[in-house]
């Protein structure tokens, strides 16, 4: 096995072979960091709102699509609209071709279908009822289910190794929330600590097993993305709530009159 780095001095010819080194390197890594991995979000792409102007916009960061690793490099924005449909936010990669290049192109939309057809993830989901604006921050965690005018992350596909994650703002907000609770203890620290400090996703067994621990299970089971949050709502719930009430993940809403 060798490893080949091209020489670039004067006097010498440009050959092809050193330029396809260049071509390839960058790709090659990401390939390799990231070989075995599903198709999904890996680092960055934060979703923000732009209230003036009525869209997403997707930041900076590396996706999976159809096993192929893709940086983006600049902000993607989708317009929205009060539909009072759920939507979906997406993206779905396509290939064009010319004689000089091969392009693929990162398409962002909004879709009213739930299920991801071949190729596609998706990023978020709301609903945007007539007259409010489109959230994208949270008072607390318990808020970030609250069914309307609110972009949806926990349903996001976050990509792991082997299997999906679970999206890491999520599961940060949840940890910075935790560590605040008189209850957390070690295994709560360990927990929260490895998330607050992680850029990707963790992987889904540890998120599962932290779960049935604090419920007192000897074994983590297959969790859905709702059964993760709503595990991870409960443990919360318990540990800021002793009396057992439970918070409603709803804020005062907001409307606008032109």
């Amino acid at each position: 096995m060798e490893n080949r780095y091209p020489v670039f001095e004067n006097g010498r010819i440009l050959k092809k072979e050193a330029l396809e080194i260049i071509r390839d390197y960058p790709r090659d890594l990401l390939s390799i960091l990231y070989d075995g991995y599903t198709n999904g979000v890996i680092r960055g792409l934060r979703l923000s709102s732009d209230h003036e102007n009525k869209c997403i916009i997707i930041g900076k960061g590396i996706v999976k699509l159809k096993g192929e690793v893709y940086q983006i490099h600049k902000e993607i924005k989708v317009a929205y609209t009060n539909t009072e449909q759920r939507e979906y936010l997406k993206l779905k990669r396509k290939e064009v071709r010319d004689k000089d290049f091969i392009i693929s192109e990162i398409e962002a939309f909004l879709s009213e279908e739930e299920e991801n057809s071949d190729g596609e993830i998706l990023l978020c989901d709301f609903l945007l009822k007539s007259g409010f604006i489109l959230r994208d921050t949270y008072l607390d965690f318990a808020d970030m289910r609250s069914e309307y005018d609110t972009i949806h992350l926990m349903n996001a596909d976050y990509a792991g190794y082997g299997e999906k994650s679970f999206n890491i703002d999520v599961l940060k907000a949840y940890a910075k929330e935790y560590l605040n609770t008189k209850k957390c203890e070690e295994t709560d620290r360990t927990f929260c600590y490895m998330v607050i400090n992680s850029m990707e996703g963790i992987e889904r067994s540890i998120i599962e097993n932290y779960i049935a621990v604090k419920e007192g299970k000897l074994k983590g089971a297959h969790l859905s993305n709702k059964e993760i949050y709503t595990g991870l709502l409960d443990i919360l719930n318990s540990a800021k709530n002793p009396d057992g009430h439970r918070t409603t993940g709803f804020m005062q809403r907001k409307i606008l009159v032109d």
